[in-house]
């Protein structure tokens, strides 16, 4: 009895010990990174409201909207499929960025994603079409490293741009990552 108890005990210190480790290395994911310069700038979607995209959308289109007046990449590829809203992400994000001045040449959209798994793997479809070989990643700092590990497992050659949410509890955010990140591990 005492030699299951130190194996549970063990397990339960290497388990927290583990969740520490990834929700620091989560949260600190690309500190002092500069995205490149690149063919895309793909745009990872969130939830929309009616027609409009939510705070959280809101930001990562604002990020996109300063990564393209950059000049980081000529083309947005904006990534998200119809969720609880009127519209898909997609469509909300690129009327966001109409309204900022994106000219809509300038944007395509990927509007069959319902996970980040997937907007990667469709927004390298369309990049393979229309010849692009690098991207910047537009995504919350907290959604940064998993996106990442997904982008290296389909080949993809990125960096990332955004930053830390406001309208968001990033606390909360980050450790639902932690979670996350173990199923993107395994590859589903």
């Amino acid at each position: 009895m005492k030699k299951w108890l130190l194996f549970f005990t063990a397990g339960v210190v290497a388990g927290a010990v583990y969740l520490a480790w990834q929700y620091y290395t989560i949260a600190h994911f690309g500190e002092g990174e500069v995205p490149t310069p690149s063919d895309a700038i793909i745009v990872l979607g969130a939830e929309v409201r009616g027609t409009e995209p939510s705070p959280a959308l809101a930001e990562r289109c604002r990020w996109a909207f300063e990564a393209y007046e950059k000049g980081l990449a000529p083309k947005l590829i904006l990534s998200g499929a119809k969720g609880s809203g009127e519209i898909s992400e997609a469509e909300a994000m690129k009327r966001y960025l109409g309204r900022l001045g994106v000219p809509e040449d300038a944007m395509l959209l990927e509007e069959n994603s319902y996970s980040t798994r997937q907007n990667l793997q469709n927004s390298k479809k369309i990049m393979e079409r229309e010849g692009m070989r690098t991207a910047v990643i537009v995504t919350h700092h907290f959604h940064q490293k998993r996106a990442a590990v997904l982008a290296d497992q389909i080949g993809l050659s990125v960096s990332f741009h955004g930053g830390v949410s406001q309208s968001m509890y990033e606390p909360y955010w980050t450790l639902r990552e932690t979670a996350a990140i173990l199923k993107t591990y395994i590859g589903k």
